[in-house]
Order: structure tokens, then sequence, then C-alpha cells
């Protein structure tokens, strides 16, 4: 039986069914607020996939793509373990924050449907929201509000603008809210039903929500602990306040004890990462639960005021949360009263939070939409409300909804491929098994994510500390780095740092900029950033300005067509002749006519035009002995790489094939190496032979030659 609270507490009040002064809705009315429903369900179901397609994160990005980066990995390393990889500070690859619970799901039921992370991430955030209804529909009966009337609040909450845009995030935050809706609804129907079914649904969704999101849970244990309190107060003359207070410790309990144990395991895994000592709990203790001061301060206030006025809802909506109530029954009134409390008492107990991430408001939103519902519901009850509640009902769901097509529907609609173009270039010029270090864009998983590379984020205060940079690269001491990005000021100013990565093979100096942003490649990547350079690269990026990239490729290009005679001799023994070529050293030519030597010592560029059709290429490659075969102390040649290229005007060049010899290393690539290579041109066009010093970039003693001449039929 339901506990039967004091008239000045009906806010808090558990009742299953409208009160005796109620007016109770006529089938006209339960019919127009359900097709309201219907109607606002429908334009949500629309808003949600509006952009389903755009691989981009919009709202708050740079938390969506923390999340998706973690949930990427998961999926990529099959890796569903709690020491979840979040490879943005550098080895160990995980700092867990919340619970994985989310990104089990989005993998999971990505791998189910086939759909993609975001599109699944997005599925899993709108099946939350949507399971967050029914114990919305539960919740209202505690304040006495009939069903046929609960579909006019529930129309409220799914028309709200800033739930079509957040609802399908990427991110945890429609997860928790679900949990914890339902943990109050299973927690306070437990206890005074005495009803094992609804303690286990009281467990699981407060040990959902303290694992998941604990700020959530915590917000929803205000209206808990008051009713436990009140329940335990007006039960003090009888036996029976014990019964519920072991009921309500059974419920409350499994839900602290996870969350404390969550947060004591995250910060365990976090302290083995030399870079992730600022998110452990203790560091974030000021931020999270905020200062005497910062729930004073006059600017996080404006900041929050800020995003209440602009981003939650159409502003009427506001005023009706406040105003409405006033014209309703005093049980009503006090409900709402105590729901814009509970939204309030989020602002201070997490006054930063709420003031630096709008998507907070996940949380807490949804009470002030049920204070504005609890106004209409009021205002019907009246003598001649029904119809004005109707219309007034009606006005605020249609100016939620005109509100998000003005304000969020710009944002969504975009299709995106996700990224800019500093991801698309670190995701073309680095393997997917290297690490990227980034300087200047904080601890930001973007740059990470849409480039699908782990990542060393070095934070301000990192930058300045080489011993913990240092340590950092230590435990990278068996990863390849694949690039060093640094933006927002000059790269200079990070020189010790530009210095330790040169050693491990990174270019000394950045080839490549976008914006304020420089970035390193490996050294033995220069050809194929010329190559992809000489392609379409994305808008902004170029070589620095003064950059020059190592001297092999500084050589001049000649065209055939514009040689003497006897330098047009130098190629007779290739047929046909290049169009144009380029060569480091002068060409050097063994013998002569048809069966002449070539020497190809890097780098040697060589340009054939040739017709659409099949062709073959027929060579014979053969390295002087004298370069693998030295004295002790000396060093023999390290190989060689010979790429074969398809171009065409206007288009990327294609990789036909790619050869590395290295005599020295490998017996059997000494004496003769026939090479064949058969292919087909599906446009007339040039191969190009590109002959480069190999995966090392040193061209000591690569001393190779073509025999016998070259053929292309």
């Amino acid at each position: 039986m339901w506990l039967a609270i004091p008239r000045g507490w009906p806010c808090l009040a558990a009742l299953d069914s409208p009160s005796q002064t109620t007016r109770s809705p006529n089938r006209a009315e339960i019919a127009v607020s359900v097709i309201l429903f219907i109607a606002a369900l429908a334009f949500h179901a629309w808003g949600v996939s509006v952009g389903w397609k755009s691989r981009n994160l919009p709202g708050v990005e740079f938390r969506q793509a923390q999340t998706a980066l973690s949930t990427y990995h998961i999926n990529q390393d099959d890796r569903f373990d709690l020491a979840y990889p979040t490879p943005v500070l550098g080895k160990p690859w995980s700092v867990p924050m919340e619970f994985p619970l989310y990104q089990w799901t989005v993998v999971v039921t990505s791998r189910i449907t086939g759909l993609g992370l975001t599109k699944a991430a997005r599925a899993v955030s709108i099946a939350c929201f949507y399971l967050a209804l029914p114990a919305i529909f539960l919740l209202l009966a505690r304040w006495a509000v009939p069903p046929g009337r609960r579909w006019l609040v529930l129309a409220l909450v799914v028309s709200c603008p800033f739930y079509i845009f957040y609802s399908r995030a990427f991110l945890i935050e429609t997860m928790a809210l679900m949990f914890a809706l339902w943990f109050w609804v299973a927690m306070e129907r437990a206890v005074a039903g005495r009803r094992l079914g609804w303690l286990a649904l009281a467990i699981v969704a407060g040990c959902g929500a303290g694992l998941v999101k604990v700020t959530t849970l915590m917000i929803y244990l205000i209206p808990v602990l008051l009713w436990c309190g009140l329940r335990l107060w007006q039960g003090r003359r009888d036996l029976g306040w014990r019964g519920d207070l072991r009921w309500m410790v059974a419920a409350l309990a499994p839900a602290a004890l996870s969350a404390g144990w969550w947060v004591v395991y995250a910060d365990r895994i976090k302290a083995a990462n030399p870079m992730a000592d600022f998110l452990s709990s203790e560091n974030l203790r000021d931020f999270n639960l905020g200062t005497v001061a910062s729930r004073f301060s006059g600017e996080l206030w404006a900041q929050k005021l800020q995003i209440v006025t602009w981003q939650l809802t159409w502003l009427p909506v506001l005023l009706g949360a406040v105003l409405l109530p006033l014209l309703g029954g005093r049980q009503l009134r006090m409900g709402a009263l105590a729901c814009l409390l509970v939204f309030a008492g989020a602002l201070v107990l997490f006054p930063v939070l709420y003031a630096y991430h709008e998507y907070y408001f996940v949380a807490n939103a949804v009470l002030l939409l049920l204070a504005a519902g609890l106004g209409v519901v009021g205002l019907m009850e009246t003598a001649r409300g029904r119809v004005i509640g109707l219309i007034v009902a009606l006005v605020l769901c249609a100016g939620q909804a005109y509100r998000y097509v003005a304000h969020f529907y710009p944002d969504q609609r975009g299709i995106s491929p996700g990224g800019n173009s500093l991801s698309q270039l670190l995701q073309a010029m680095t393997r997917p098994k290297e690490v990227i270090i980034i300087a200047g864009q904080d601890w930001n998983s973007m740059t990470p994510y849409y480039a699908r590379r782990r990542a060393l984020m070095l934070r301000e205060e990192a930058t300045r500390d080489m011993p913990r940079i240092d340590a950092a690269l230590h435990e990278l001491a068996d990863e390849r780095i694949g690039a060093l990005v640094i933006t927002g000021r000059p790269w200079r100013e990070l020189f010790p740092l530009v210095s330790r990565l040169a050693p491990l093979g990174l270019s000394p100096e950045p080839w490549l900029a976008w914006g304020d942003t420089w970035v390193f490649l490996p050294q033995d990547r220069w050809l194929e950033t010329v190559l992809w350079l000489e392609g379409a690269p994305p808008p902004g990026v170029g070589l620095v300005p003064g950059t020059r990239l190592p001297a092999a490729m500084t050589g001049s290009w000649r065209e055939y067509s514009a040689l003497g005679v006897e330098q047009q001799q130098l190629f007779a023994s290739m047929q046909p002749a290049p169009r144009r070529f380029l060569c480091t050293f002068e060409p050097q030519v063994r013998g002569s006519g048809k069966d002449a030597a070539f020497s190809l010592h890097p780098w040697t560029r060589l340009v054939f035009p040739l017709p659409a059709g099949a062709h073959t290429l027929r060579m014979v490659l053969w390295f002087d002995p004298s370069s693998y075969q030295v004295a002790a102390g000396e060093d023999p040649t390290d190989g060689v790489g010979i790429t074969a290229l398809s171009r065409r005007p206007g288009e990327t060049p294609q990789v036909l094939r790619r050869w590395h010899l290295d005599p020295a290393a490998q017996p059997a690539d000494r004496g003769a190496q026939p090479v064949v290579l058969e292919f087909t041109l599906d446009h007339a066009g040039d191969l190009e032979l590109i002959v480069d010093p190999g995966q090392h970039g040193r061209d000591t003693r690569d001393w190779i030659w073509i025999q016998n001449g070259l053929s292309i039929n």
C-alpha cells in the first residue's frame, strides 16, 4: 500500500491513481492527448534521423569523439574488458572514465545489425531514450496525473529540441538517464509495495546508472532520498519503518557500492599511465563536484543560464514550467516546484560540469519538462481548463518543433565523411598500427578518432615536462611513430620534443602544414609524401613554406625530347625511351647499344608514355657485388625500393607493384634478378619506375643496374 504523505509534501507522494478532486479526462480529451503524443513522437523520430548517414558528430564533438574512439578500438581489438582502450594518452592505452556498458552495447549492436559504429551508437542512444518514456509515464502516477493526461507530458518530452538533438548522440547520456529514471520508479514501488520484482529492477537500474554515469544517479538520489526520509519519519511510531529501511538499503546499497568500486578500479588503471594523472578522481574532484567559489561564480551561472535559455527548449516552455503550475491544484503545483528544485539542484551540485558541458543537461532537462507538463495538467483540471490546456500543450509542442528546425536542424542535416583535412592527412600518410604524437590539442580525441589512429596527446603542461615525455616515449619503445603534430604555436618552441623523435625516424623539420598545424612524418616516407601531394591532397594541406624535402628529390626533371643525340644514347637500351626522367646522379651506362647496363642509383625516376591496353615490362636487375661485400667496419647497402606506378593527368597514381631488393641481408637478391610485370591500362597514360633508398632512407652503396636493357611491350 502506498504511503500517505502530508499535503505539504504532495510532490513526494507515491500515488497510483488520480485523487478524488481530479477532474477525470473524457474520451475526446484522451484521444487528442494520444494523437498529440504520437505526432510529437513521429517528429522526434524524424528529427533523430536527420543526417543519419553523416559520420561527423555534431554537438560537443570532442566528447562524442572520445566515446567513439573507445568504441572503435574495442571493436577493432575485440577487447571487451574493463580496462578498455581509449588511446589518446599513450601506453597503457586504457584511461577508463565511465563503465563501458554503452560502448559494449554499441559494438554488439553493430555486429548484429551490420550498421556502422556511428549509426549503431545513434540507434542505442535513441532506444535508451525511448525506453525511459515508460518510466516517466509511471512516475507521473506519484502526482496523481491520470493516465489519459500523461500523454501530454510525454509529448512535451519527446518534442523537446534538445532531446531530439542529443538523444541520438554518440554519448552515454540517454543510457544513464534511462537507468536513473527506472531506478527512481522501481525504488519507491519496491519499498512501498514490498515487491521483489521492483526491488530487482531497482538494483539493476541503480547499478546501471551508478556505473554508466554516477553524476546522473546522484541527481535522482535527491528525490529518492527525500522520499525515503519522509517515509521513515512517517513510520517512526510503529515498527514498520524497520522493514522499510531494510528494503531501502537493499535497493540503494548495490548502486552506491558499484559506483564506488568503479571509481577505485578506474583510478588504479589510470595510475599506470604517466600522462593520465590529471584524470584521477582526486585531481578531478573540484572540477566534478565544484567548490564553494564555483557554486557562487557569476561567470559560471551566466554560462548555465545561457544554456538553459538558448539550448534546452523553446523559451515559452521555460516560462510555462514556472507559471503554469500556479494555475493548477496544490498537489501538481508542489510537484512542479519539486521538479524545478531538483533541476536547479543539479546545477548547484555540479557547478562546473553544467557550465562547460551542455550535454550534461540530458540528465535533468526532463525535470524541467515535467514541471511544464504538470502545469498543463493542472490547468486542465480547472473548471474551464480542458480545452485551454490542450491548446497550450499543442502550442508548446509546436513551438519546440519550430525551435528544433530553426536552431538544431541546420547543424545536424549536413552529410560529412567526418574529420577534417588534418585527420585525412594523418590517415593517408600513417599506417593503422602506428602511433601519432599530438601537441597543442589538449587531449581532444577528435583527431585520433577521425584519423583512426592511436595517439599520445601532450597537454600544455606536459609539453614542458621532458621527464614525463621521456617516460611516455619509453612506453612506446616497441611502437612505430607515424607522425608528430604540433598545433597552435611555432614548432621550434617544442624543439626538445622534436629532437627526441628524430632518432626514432621522424623528419627533423615539418614537411606539411595545415593552418597553424605542423606535421612531421617518417624520413623514409618522403617519396610517398611527394606522390601524395602530386595527387589531390585535402584542402589547405601543403608543404611548409621554405621546407626542402630530402636532397634526392631536388634534382630537376628533364625531358627526353630536349636532350642532344649523344645524351639520348644513354637510354638506347630502353624500349621505348622514357618521356622524362629524374636522376640524383648523372646517368651512367656500361657497354653500348641495346645490351648496355643502366645505373639506377637512388633516386631515379623514369616515365614512359604508353597507349591503352595490356602491357608487359621486362628487365633484369643486378647489384654490384662490391655494394654488399665490404670490409669489416664498413656499411654495405641496405637495399633499394623499386615502385611501378601508372599515372594519368589529374588522377592519383596507382601502384602496380613494389619491390625491395637487399642483397646484404637477403642472399636470394644477389645476382641477376629477372622482373616481369604484366599490367593493363584502361586509358593512355604513363608508367613510372621509381628507385628509392628503401625503408631506411640510406643510399650508401646502392649500386643497382638494369642489365641488358628494358622493354615494355
